[in-house]
């Protein structure tokens, strides 16, 4: 009889087990219904964002493009930054990662960023830093890290750096180190 009892009593923890499980089981699979997110990603992709004059602004090249929502930020692996492509002075702009606003009027790199300008009055000028903002619309790259400048042999290490891209100027901002001869 006792045998009988417990059966019972295994019966009904079992059917109560699965009303619960009926219960809690419908919320779980509302979750896992849901679209997935509307982003993208894609391997060796480019970017390119015309100016006012229908000519290419600048052009971002990654190895890996990331968007987890349609109208959200850009995640970017191994990235080239072609800036200013048809001016006097184009910038190249180099980084492992970087992450490209929503409305791409902002693009910060890190990860070791390495800028080249070859402007045909002053050479082929290079300045590396760790960390990079590039403000696409007022054309303005800056950063609060240290910097080192180079100009052929030349070089100029500080705290922070400001470059006016379309200017071909660049404004050091502290503790700035070095020496250029003649």
């Amino acid at each position: 009889m006792a045998g009988r009892v417990a059966l019972a009593i295994l019966a009904a923890l079992a059917a109560v087990s699965w009303w619960l499980n009926q219960q809690i089981g419908p919320a779980n699979r509302v979750l896992e219904e849901r679209p997935a997110a509307e982003g993208f990603y894609m391997t060796e992709a480019e970017i390119t964002s015309a100016g006012p004059d229908g000519l290419p602004r600048y052009r971002v090249l990654a190895d890996e493009i990331r968007q987890r929502s349609l109208h959200g930020e850009t995640r970017l692996e191994n990235v080239r930054v072609e800036y200013s492509i048809y001016s006097a002075s184009p910038w190249t702009l180099t980084a492992p990662a970087a992450v490209l606003s929503a409305d791409q009027a902002w693009l910060e790199l890190w990860g070791g960023v390495e800028l080249v300008s070859d402007s045909s009055d002053f050479g082929i000028a290079t300045m590396q830093t760790e960390r990079l903002e590039l403000d696409t619309r007022a054309h303005i790259a800056r950063t609060a890290s240290p910097v080192e400048l180079g100009v052929g042999p030349q070089r100029v290490y500080a705290i922070g750096m400001v470059a006016y891209l379309l200017d071909e100027r660049v404004q050091l901002q502290s503790e700035v180190h070095g020496r250029f001869l003649p």
